[in-house]
Order: C-alpha cells, then structure tokens, then sequence
C-alpha cells in the first residue's frame, strides 16, 4: 500500500529533523504520529484500551499517541456518521503499525463496527469528553502559555499534502462509485472453512455495498487471515512469476494472474474434493423436500467439485436424477426421451411442473 510507505518515509525524515533539533522544520511538518510532538501524558480511557487491544491484535497495531487517543475518543462519542467517519481517519493516520496494513478505508470500517459492537454492550458510562495534558515541542499556542500546567485539546494538525491527497481520493472514489459499506464481508481463516462459498458470501456483500472488481482486489488481503494473507502477499508480490493483478479474467488467458482462480486453486484442497464428492455421490432428495432445495443442494456440490466447469450437461442431469424421488424420476425420464440435448436447467424446470401438478 503505497499511501503507508510514504507515511514511514516522512515518519523517518521527521525524526531525523528531532535529532537535529530542527523546530522550523517540525513545526511546519508535524505528523500525528510522533510520540515526541504528542506525547502519552494521562490515562485513557477504558474504552480506548479495549479498543487498542483489539486493534494491536487484529491488525498488527505498534504505536500510538496522544492524538490517536484524542481523536478516538471523538470518533466513540460521535454520533453524526461523517463526523466519526473523519475522526476514525485523522485515528489511523496517528498510529503505526508492525508490517504493512490493510487499506485504510477497510480499517475504518472495522473500526466503525467495532464501536458500535462495543457501544451496544457497554452499560451506560459518562459520555463527557476527556481532554489530554501535551507538552508540544514547538509553538502551537500563545508565547504566554505555561505548558507544564496547562491541559489542551490537540487542535487537527495541517496534513501533509500527500495524505490529504489520499483521503480525498478515497472520498472521491466511493462518491463517484456509490459505494456502500451496508453489509460486512466475511473473513477466511482457512482449515475447514469452505473456500468456495466465502468466495461466494465475499462476492453477494461486495455487490450489495456496489464494489467493482478493481476495488474488490483492493482490499481482499484485508479479510484473509493468519497465512492466507501471507499467501496473498507473496502472490501479489511484483517480483513473483503469474503474479495475481486483478480480481477476476476476462477470458482465459487472465487465470494465472486472477483472485478468484488462484484462490480457488489454493484452497480447494484434495481433501475438500474428496467431501464433496462422497457428499454429491450420496445425495438425494428425501422426503419432504421439495425440488428446489434438493436442486439448488446438488448445484452448490457440482460447482465445487468441477470448479473448470468441464462437465457436460449428461454428467450434470446423472446425479440430479439420481437422487430424485422415485415417482419424480420415471415422470422425468419419459419426458427427457422426448427433448434433444436437454440441459440441467431444463431438467430441473421439467422437474419442478411434475412436481407441482
């Protein structure tokens, strides 16, 4: 992510500026995230120390300071969406992370919902706003200030014209996209969870919230877990041969470099297969239920065990047929002998009329 290598680089120059003891230079680059220029000079708030446990642990978090804690505590206590919503960015832009994060747009999300998670289980607390005591380095206040007894509130700090270029990006693209963050998109951890209906999850909340496949390659590392992100990092990685640079192909030709293949490819393992296969041999339709579910039942298996779509339209109508009620099956047969080169949704149709009358 190319906005928080900047941020590192300017985090870098920033202290070199400290050892230097350059105030003109600090004074006109302040970065929110300088322990230094804001300093941890009182307890917070038992919220904001639940909320950096969380964050440390689920997103890799290393540093924050009195700004991060300042602006936190606006974010919590705000009511109106966009004005938590600028509160939650000025938050991100203050802390520091262990490795690269997610994108920044992902984790305010997270972070909009995991206040309201935390709000709603909260019994009622005092909803009055803390201010912090800071000890700032340059003059952001009147020459006769007395800053060893005086508490102020940070005042937002000039931005650097990178970042403010990339917050109104962000803002520019979701207005001009209509974007929504309406639905929550699920996460993989791997191990037994099956790959192809989080795809699926992944796919039916991204177009609810009226994500492209652009942004969807975006910010799908954000909701890959443990290894898998690792995965991700290495398969996007610039240096790695069929490196993956898009959400889904276009055509064939597309498959080595797409998401959703190589995601396919990776974590739809032997084992799972396997399942899938003894599941689809030794499905059936069972009494009570009716032929819809038992359709949309062997659909979903014959989707994962033949994710090249190879098979023909026989091999397909083979195992729909195979499971269906007896009664249903003689019907069926009589009249598939009259179609040519009937399909599996055709099948399925002249099942559901036999079924119906």
């Amino acid at each position: 992510m190319g906005d928080y290598s900047y941020l590192l680089q300017q985090l870098a120059e920033h202290f070199k500026a400290h050892n230097r003891n350059d105030l003109d230079f600090i004074e006109l680059n302040p970065l929110p995230f300088c322990l230094i220029c804001f300093p941890l000079k009182e307890q917070s708030s038992r919220q904001f120390q639940d909320f950096w446990n969380w964050f440390l642990n689920e997103h890799s978090a290393e540093t924050y300071t009195a700004y991060t804690i300042y602006y936190f505590d606006q974010a919590y206590f705000e009511n109106n969406f966009e004005e938590r919503n600028n509160n939650i960015n000025q938050l991100l832009y203050s802390a520091t992370f262990e490795q690269q994060p997610p994108e920044f747009e992902y984790l305010n999300h997270q972070i909009h919902i995991w206040i309201a998670a935390h709000q709603s289980a909260e019994t009622p607390f005092e909803t009055e706003e803390k201010s912090y005591q800071t000890t700032p380095i340059f003059d952001f206040f009147p020459s006769d200030s007395d800053y060893s007894t005086q508490t102020v509130t940070p005042e937002p700090m000039a931005q650097d014209p990178m970042q403010a270029n990339i917050l109104a990006a962000l803002q520019g693209i979701q207005t001009a996209l209509g974007r929504r963050n309406n639905t929550s998109l699920p996460l993989f951890r791997g191990n037994a969870q099956d790959p192809i209906k989080w795809l699926d999850d992944f796919e039916r909340a991204a177009t609810t919230n009226q994500y492209d496949n652009e942004y969807k390659f975006q910010i799908v590392g954000g909701y890959l877990q443990s290894s898998l992100a690792t995965w991700f990092s290495q398969e996007t990685n610039a240096n790695v041969q069929h490196r993956i640079i898009r959400w889904t192909p276009a055509d064939a030709g597309e498959n080595n470099t797409s998401f959703t293949i190589r995601f396919e490819n990776k974590f739809r393992t032997p084992i799972l297969i396997s399942k899938w296969c003894i599941e689809l041999e030794r499905k059936t339709q069972g009494l009570g239920k009716v032929v819809t579910k038992y359709a949309k039942a062997i659909r979903k298996l014959i989707k994962r065990v033949d994710s090249g779509r190879n098979w023909t339209e026989e091999q397909k109508i083979h195992f729909f047929t195979k499971g269906l009620r007896t009664d249903l099956s003689y019907a069926l047969w009589s009249l598939l002998a009259l179609k040519d080169n009937p399909t599996m949704n055709i099948t399925i149709e002249l099942t559901q009329r036999i079924e119906d009358n």
